[in-house]
C-alpha cells in the first residue's frame, strides 16, 4: 500500500529553519562528495587516457537522453504544485515514468550498434552503452523516494544517498582502472554507485506503489513537467555539441580533453546544484509572496557565491601549476578550457540559483525560452570557433554563452523585486583579490606541488580575512543567524 504524506506541505514550521537545515546537510554531503570526487578525478586522470574520457563522455551523453526523454519533468512537476496531493499521484505517475524509461533503456539496448556507429566511435563501444542503459530505468525508481522527500524538505536521506552513490562510483572505477579495465572503470562505477544510491534511498522511504492508475492526474503534471523539462533537454542539446560536432572535427581525444576539463571545473558548480535541490521547493511554497521571495532568493545567491566564487576564480588562476603538479603534463593543452570553463561557471552558477527561482514560481515558459535562445547561441559560437581554435573554441563559446545568461537576472526581476549586485559583490571583491594573489605566485614563487598548496592556502586565507573585514558585524551576524535557524528547528 501506498504510504500516506499526511502532512501538508504549506503548513510545514519553520520553513526557513528547514531549508537551512537542508543546506547544510547536503553541503557537508556534498563537502565529503566534492573530496571523494577530487581525488578520484586524480586517479583516473593519472590511470586512464584522454580517448578513454572522451568514449566514456559521448556514451555517457546518450545515456543522458535516454533519461531526460523518460524523465518529462513529473518529479518537478510533484515538488512545485503545492496543490497536487502525492498520496493521489504518484503511484500513476510512477508508472507511467518507469514505463517510459524502462522503453527508452531497451531502445538504447537494442539500436547501440547504430548510435554507435552514429558518434563514430569503436564498434566495441556498444557493449558499454548497452551496460550504462540500466542507468535509465534506475532513475525512474529514484523518483518517488525523491518527491516525498523534497516536499517535506527532509534532504538527510537524499544526503546519504548521494554520497554513497558517489563513493562507490570513484571507488569502484579507480580500483577497476588499476586493474586496466580502461573505460570500463566509468560505466561498472557509475552503475554501481546508482544501484547503492537507489538502494539507500528506497530503504529511507519505504514508499510502495499502489496498483491503481488514474488518466485524470496525469493533465496537470504532464502540462508543467513537459515545460519544465524542455529546459533540461535544451541543456542536452547544448552539450551535444561536444560528442557530435566537437567529435567530428577534433577527435575522440578532444572530447576526453573538454570532458575532463569541465569536470575539473564544474567541481565548485555541485554547490549550486545542491543548493537548487532546497530551493526549488523551497521558494515554491514562497511564490505567492514577491517580496519573500525575493530575500530568499538573494540570500541564497550571496551562500553560493561565497564559495562558488572564489573556488572558480583561484582555480581559473591556478589552472597550469594545478594541473603540471598534480595531473601530469598530459593534461597540459586543456588549461586554457579549463580557465575558460571557470568563468562559465561563475557566470552560469549566479543565473542558475536564479533560474531555480523562476522556475518556483511556475514560469518555466521563461527559462525555456531562455534555455532556447543559449542553446542556439552556444551551437553559432561553436561552429564559429571551433573551427578555427580547435576544441579549446567550444570553451570560448561556453564562456561567451554565460556572459549572455545575464538575460536571467533581467527576466526575475520583471517577477519580483529583487537585488543582484548587493548579493555577489563582497566574494566576488575578495575572490577576485584572492585569485591575483595566487596568480602572482604562480608567476614567481610556485615551483613544485609543496609551493602550490602554500600558494593555495594563503590565496583562500586571504579571501577569509578580507571577507570578514569587509562584511564586518553584519555578515557575522548574519551567518550566525541562519546557523542558529539551521540547528534550532526539529523535525
Amino acid at each position: 500500500m501506498e504510504q500516506q504524506d499526511t502532512t501538508a506541505p504549506d503548513t510545514l514550521p519553520g520553513l526557513r529553519s528547514r531549508a537551512l537545515q537542508g543546506v547544510m546537510l547536503l553541503g557537508v554531503q556534498r563537502a565529503a562528495g566534492l573530496l571523494v570526487a577530487a581525488a578520484g578525478w586524480l586517479a583516473l586522470a593519472r590511470l586512464l587516457t584522454p580517448d578513454a574520457f572522451g568514449i566514456y563522455a559521448i556514451i555517457a551523453f546518450a545515456v543522458g537522453l535516454g533519461v531526460a526523454f523518460g524523465d518529462l519533468g513529473f518529479g518537478a512537476a510533484l515538488i512545485q504544485r503545492r496543490d497536487l496531493d502525492p498520496t493521489v499521484c504518484l503511484s500513476t505517475v510512477f508508472l507511467v515514468h518507469l514505463t517510459l524509461a524502462t522503453i527508452l533503456g531497451a531502445c538504447l539496448v537494442g539500436f547501440s550498434p547504430f548510435i554507435v556507429s552514429w558518434l563514430s566511435l569503436p564498434a566495441s563501444a556498444g557493449e558499454l552503452l548497452q551496460c550504462l542503459a540500466l542507468l535509465v530505468p534506475l532513475s525512474a525508481l529514484k523518483m518517488p523516494g525523491v518527491v516525498l522527500l523534497e516536499r517535506k524538505v527532509n534532504y538527510f536521506p537524499l544526503a546519504v544517498a548521494d554520497l554513497l552513490d558517489t563513493i562507490m562510483f570513484y571507488g569502484v572505477a579507480v580500483g577497476a582502472a588499476w586493474q586496466g579495465a580502461g573505460v570500463w572503470s566509468f560505466i561498472i562505477g557509475a552503475v554501481a554507485g546508482r544501484l547503492v544510491g537507489l538502494f539507500t534511498l528506497l530503504g529511507a522511504v519505504r514508499w510502495r506503489p499502489r496498483l491503481s492508475f488514474r488518466w485524470e492526474t496525469l493533465g496537470p503534471i504532464v502540462r508543467f513537467g513537459l515545460r519544465y523539462q524542455g529546459t533540461s533537454l535544451l541543456v542536452l542539446a547544448r552539450e551535444a555539441a561536444v560528442p557530435t560536432y566537437v567529435a567530428s572535427v577534433c577527435g575522440i581525444a578532444a572530447v576526453g580533453f573538454l570532458h575532463w576539463a569541465s569536470t575539473l571545473a564544474l567541481l565548485p558548480f555541485q554547490l549550486v546544484n545542491l543548493a537548487g535541490r532546497v530551493l526549488f521547493p523551497t521558494l515554491a511554497q514562497l511564490q505567492d509572496s514577491p517580496a519573500r521571495l525575493a530575500d530568499a532568493t538573494e540570500r541564497a545567491l550571496n551562500r553560493v557565491a561565497m564559495v562558488l566564487y572564489p573556488a572558480a576564480l583561484l582555480l581559473l588562476a591556478g589552472a597550469d601549476p594545478i594541473v603540471r603538479f598534480l595531473y601530469g603534463s598530459p593534461w597540459l593543452p586543456a588549461v586554457p578550457a579549463i580557465r575558460l570553463f571557470c568563468v562559465a561557471v561563475m557566470l552560469g552558477g549566479t543565473w542558475t540559483i536564479l533560474s531555480f527561482a523562476i522556475n518556483s514560481l511556475g514560469r518555466v515558459d521563461v527559462t525555456l525560452r531562455l534555455n532556447l535562445f543559449w542553446t542556439i547561441l552556444l551551437w553559432g559560437l561553436t561552429v564559429m570557433f571551433v573551427p578555427w581554435l580547435g576544441f579549446i573554441g567550444y570553451a570560448v563559446a561556453r564562456a561567451c554563452q554565460g556572459a549572455v545568461g545575464a538575460w536571467t537576472a533581467v527576466a526575475l526581476k520583471r517577477l519580483v523585486p529583487i537585488r543582484l549586485f548587493p548579493a555577489v559583490r563582497l566574494p566576488l571583491f575578495s575572490g577576485m583579490v584572492s585569485a591575483f594573489l595566487l596568480w602572482g605566485l604562480s608567476l614567481v614563487w610556485v615551483h613544485d606541488l609543496s609551493s602550490l598548496i602554500i600558494a593555495g592556502i594563503a590565496a583562500i586565507t586571504t579571501y577569509i580575512i578580507l571577507t570578514n573585514w569587509v562584511g564586518g558585524a553584519r555578515l557575522k551576524e548574519d551567518l550566525l543567524n541562519d546557523w542558529r535557524k539551521a540547528v534550532e528547528f526539529r523535525a
